[in-house]
């Protein structure tokens, strides 16, 4: 009911306000009003590409080193402006980063994939994890109740890789991927944790490149870049892999300009002392990771993401599949903004550029109720034959998809390394996809979280298992 009633408000309050301005506002006003608006996302347009260049420009060296385990950190004390790499890496304060080094900061790690009737996929995902160049990692399988053959595949590759540990779910356990990782967590004893899915595909330097980036006091986790597996095929999935390098793109910028990095479930590396800190996973949630981004936020660790840095992963084959996932992915993402609002909202938790920057991504999960509500106000209106308005918030939703495209254009630029030419048909190709199945989910997730008795049911994305070599 609390949720119910937070949503409701936050969404009608809104309305009410744009109609005021539709209704109240007129001529030059409304046009002043808009180009506010306009100047607002173009600045912070701006501010994600300057954010691009700014990221890469400090922090391509560092990864091209592939510092290995016996390479000290403290190298990078012979590289100009130190202090910008103490600040990518979440090193605060004066503590010189000469007595910070890999080699003495070389953690245990556990490596978590909480999976479920995965037969097709696990054992290329096992063998592919134990090929990492590291040597002080175990590799956690957490069966979920299976009830195809993965069981039988996992028990062969315990006598071929002994640092492989299978955790059997009993059937009574609590669903989900959340209580999976905690029977994990509580098993373990690694420095760090780092989750994929069934379907990770990862370089043998994956822990060398993105461990680093945990070593900052108050780093709490990393988050590398998601790419789909080259090898797949088709309109629907390359749209993925573009919708992966636009939220690259966001993530970089959010990154830099102090704002709420999060976490995306594959490819992520959490102190154990973070997740302690914050009462590890939430049993309870959809979205495991999005849901641990807002704990550790609220908690004050910080989450860094490193884009040089991938994992690679099945895109989504057909629509059926998409919608179900991203239905999942967007009732979760706003449960966890309505389940942490006053904390979010905090001045004593939160810094102003990360409730800043919480503020406006939480914007594109209202959008799509807005638009609704202004259709049937304004559907209301033909049929008794008032006269209708409307103009200020239909406008204010063309800029947005205009602004979306400008984004989505730089991001098939820079993480796709698309071709001028391609990247300008392919972002309005892009920018249709992405509205066209988010804004349907989006809405059943809102019909969901108001008028629905329960959460809807956690299930798991189903993985074909047929790229053994993802990346050709």
């Amino acid at each position: 009911m609390r949720n119910r009633i937070i949503l409701l408000s936050i969404t009608v309050g809104i309305w009410i306000f744009l109609k005021a301005i539709d209704n109240f506002v007129t001529g030059p006003e409304c046009l002043f009003l808009l180009g506010m608006a306009l100047v607002g996302m173009t600045v912070h347009s701006t501010w994600l590409y300057l954010a691009q260049s700014r990221w890469h420009h400090k922090v391509r060296i560092f990864l091209k080193k592939k510092i290995p385990v016996a390479m000290r950190v403290s190298g990078l004390q012979n590289l100009k402006k130190l202090g910008q790499y103490k600040r990518v890496l979440g090193i605060r304060g004066k503590a010189p980063v000469e007595n910070l080094t890999f080699s003495d900061w070389h953690p245990s790690v556990d490596i978590f994939v909480s999976a479920k009737n995965e037969s097709r996929s696990i054992e290329n995902t096992v063998r592919n994890l134990f090929k990492l160049d590291y040597d002080k990692y175990l590799v956690w399988i957490i069966d979920d109740i299976s009830t195809d053959s993965m069981p039988q595949i996992l028990e062969g590759l315990k006598s071929e890789f002994p640092d492989l540990r299978v955790i059997n779910r009993a059937p009574s356990s609590f669903p989900g991927k959340s209580a999976a990782l905690n029977e994990a967590l509580a098993k373990s004893e690694g420095e760090v944790v780092v989750v994929f899915d069934a379907d990770a595909y990862v370089k043998p330097d994956f822990l060398n490149s993105a461990l680093p980036f945990l070593m900052g006091e108050r780093v709490g986790a990393v988050q590398v870049q998601k790419r789909i597996f080259e090898s797949q095929k088709g309109l629907l999935v390359d749209c993925q892999a573009s919708e992966y390098a636009l939220d690259s793109y966001f993530q970089v910028g959010r990154d830099i300009i102090g704002g709420a990095v999060e976490l995306r479930g594959n490819g992520q590396l959490i102190k154990r002392e973070a997740l302690i800190d914050v009462g590890g996973w939430n049993n309870k949630t959809l979205t495991d990771d999005l849901d641990l981004s807002m704990r550790l936020l609220v908690s004050n660790w910080d989450v860094k993401f490193c884009p040089d840095v991938w994992v690679f992963e099945e895109g989504v084959p057909t629509i059926k599949a998409l919608l179900r996932q991203r239905r999942r992915w967007a009732e979760g993402s706003i449960r966890r903004y309505l389940d942490y609002i006053f904390p979010l909202n905090s001045p004593s938790r939160l810094s102003i550029m990360e409730r800043i920057d919480t503020l406006v991504f939480t914007v594109y999960f209202v959008v799509p109720a807005l638009v609704v509500l202004d259709a049937i106000y304004e559907l209301i209106h033909l049929a008794t034959g008032t006269p209708t308005y409307g103009r200020f918030l239909a406008l204010l939703s063309f800029l947005v998809l205009w602004v979306t495209q400008i984004d989505i254009f730089i991001a098939l630029r820079m993480y796709r390394k698309t071709p001028v030419l391609t990247a300008l048909w392919k972002s309005w190709v892009v920018d249709i996809y992405i509205y066209g199945h988010w804004v349907p989910v989006i809405l059943m997730s809102f019909c969901q979280i108001l008028f629905a008795k329960n959460h809807s049911t956690w299930h798991r994305t189903e993985h074909a298992g047929s790229h053994s070599n993802p990346t050709t």
